[in-house]
């Protein structure tokens, strides 16, 4: 019931600073002024998610300035989704690790499902921000821009390899999402079987 509520509250800033981070994005492609009073507001509100954002990814200080507006904004709302992510999953993890304590071998199939789960939702999100960090160009000098790509270039490399060229896209994340979703479904469906 606590795990709940601390959920939900966490679930309310974070959605509030997300709302108003997509506020700010759709005032700047609407040219809204920057004297505005509301573009104002937002900006004192949200400047120091993004600059923790850039701070997190490793943009150093004066590279911020070339990243556009909405790069930057599209960046601090992604470490926000990560962030909220990661959160909830600890307190679940907290809040399931007693109850699996108290009688391991007959919640082993739970706890197979939660961590899997949790394994392929991470790595499924390291693929999307790598993605998503390529089109916004994020520098490979970032550390967390090299660690996306350290951790998710072993899948996308042989897909590469086995796609043919399309002018120039790149389609192996897509193709590695579907794989991921597959396996994922394998491998709980194998589980259910077993437990």
């Amino acid at each position: 019931m606590v795990l709940n509520t601390i959920i939900s509250v966490l679930d309310a800033i974070f959605g509030l600073l997300g709302l108003l981070l997509i506020v700010r994005i759709v005032l700047h492609l609407f040219r809204v002024s920057s004297q505005n009073p509301v573009l104002r507001f937002l900006t004192l509100v949200t400047d120091p998610v993004v600059d923790l954002a850039c701070k997190i990814l490793g943009i150093p200080e004066h590279r911020r300035y070339d990243i556009s507006t909405f790069a930057s904004l599209a960046l601090a709302l992604i470490v926000i989704w990560v962030g909220r992510t990661l959160i909830v999953w600890v307190l679940q993890l907290a809040a399931n690790v007693p109850v699996w304590f108290r009688d391991p071998l007959g919640n082993i199939g739970a706890m197979l499902v939660f961590v899997l789960g949790l394994v392929f939702d991470l790595y499924s999100m390291a693929l999307l921000a790598r993605v998503l960090f390529e089109w916004i160009r994020v520098p490979y000098s970032s550390r967390v821009m090299r660690f996306l790509w350290d951790i998710t270039e072993p899948l996308l490399a042989p897909i590469r390899g086995v796609l043919p060229s399309f002018g120039g896209l790149d389609f192996s994340p897509l193709i590695a999402f579907f794989l991921l979703n597959f396996a994922q479904r394998l491998v709980f469906m194998m589980l259910g079987w077993i437990f």
